[in-house]
């Protein structure tokens, strides 16, 4: 394994812990961990929770384009609809986001599913997978191991992994795990690559181009950006290799794990941010100028033309989570030894909420062109 350091220390992304993509390129008005900043904060007439009083919940945030679902249900007050304010704070660490989530100083974290979400389960830490935080469309993958331009003629399979120098934003977490499947499908093992771990994706940009890496687990729009400098090639898709890997989801903390119906309602505003950014951003329809609009004044991404080249993370309209793929990557970090005793998936995964925001709101429906 090599630690590589760049000579510009850049935006450290949540994914760099295992828990949340970021690249923490432009700030969204909110506040570093320990501060938040209120949204939704005038009153409504109580439709959600029928006294006329807006319930606090604090969710985390990391200005990530797969945020849509909760930057739109704030923007577009589908959670003061629903009675909420929510008092987001910006997270730079997601060790310090799953602690946070633990201990209930934040009640909602959009996470990736690492091994620590799994030993918190295990020691009983009430915190539920509530909904879908972020995947890979089928044939557009935000989130990918990608390599050189310079070597796309050379590394054509899998097994032509071998002996490449890999770079990933950190280990024990998501990104090596697209690493090890990837290297599976080749007979290969992590030990069959160097792995060069830095502490932000731009840095692994800068790493292949400057010839540090040989390859990288990539998160989009570096992707695309990268693709257009001549620095990477896209490679194979991931349904190949991660077919059923949720790259994000959003994780309910003890204050909606034991109110039911706050959790229901914080669900119902959701899926519908949810809906107006598939509407908009994967499906294409007449709001998409707007949307686009909202997304690039609070996500890292603050190019409107970004979005019309990048591969957008798809945001699952019903809130389902595969949760073949939670058990999956429970049984792989368990394999890795990160994991000592398994969880009960049943139980980590709920779907409850998701199933009460659809009996209001009806499966989605895509919009007509």
């Amino acid at each position: 394994m090599l630690a590589w350091k760049p000579s510009k220390k850049v935006g450290v992304g949540l994914f760099t812990t295992g828990m949340a993509v970021s690249l923490i390129l432009a700030g969204c008005g909110t506040s570093t961990a320990g501060g938040s900043k209120s949204a939704s904060a005038s009153a409504d007439n109580g439709s959600g929770n029928g006294n006329g009083k807006l319930t606090v919940v604090k969710v985390a945030m990391d200005n990530a384009p797969a945020e849509a679902g909760l930057i739109l249900g704030m923007k577009l007050g589908y959670f003061q609809k629903q009675g909420i304010k929510v008092d987001y704070e910006k997270f730079a660490s997601g060790a310090d986001m799953l602690t946070s989530l633990a201990s209930g100083q934040i009640d909602v974290a959009r996470t990736v599913i690492s091994a620590g979400l799994f030993n918190a389960a295990a020691r009983g830490v009430p915190i539920r997978l509530a909904a879908d935080g972020g995947q890979n469309l089928p044939d557009k993958p935000y989130f990918a191991l990608v390599v050189s331009k310079k070597l796309a003629n050379k590394v054509k399979d899998y097994k032509d992994l071998k002996g490449l120098k890999v770079g990933i934003a950190s280990k024990g977490s998501i990104n090596e795990m697209f690493l090890s499947k990837a290297l599976e499908k080749g007979g290969l093992t992590t030990k069959d690559v160097k792995e060069v771990i830095v502490d932000s994706f731009p840095d692994l940009l800068t790493g292949v181009k400057t010839g540090a890496m040989d390859a990288a687990v990539q998160i989009e729009p570096l992707i695309t950006s990268g693709v257009d400098q001549g620095v990477y090639s896209w490679w194979k898709n991931p349904k190949d290799y991660a077919p059923d890997e949720e790259i994000s989801t959003i994780a309910y903390g003890k204050k909606l794990v034991d109110n039911k119906d706050l959790g229901n309602r914080f669900m119902v505003a959701y899926l519908q941010g949810v809906r107006a950014y598939d509407d908009a951003i994967i499906y294409g329809n007449k709001d998409r100028d707007k949307i686009i609009k909202i997304l690039t004044k609070e996500t890292f991404v603050n190019d409107p033309k970004t979005y019309q080249k990048m591969n957008p993370p798809f945001l699952d309209p019903n809130g389902q989570i595969p949760k073949d793929g939670v058990v999956n990557d429970q049984n792989w970090y368990a394999a890795q030894g990160m994991v000592k005793k398994k969880t009960n998936v049943d139980n980590l995964v709920d779907p409850s909420y998701a199933d009460y925001a659809l009996k209001k709101l009806g499966k989605y429906q895509k919009p007509q062109k």
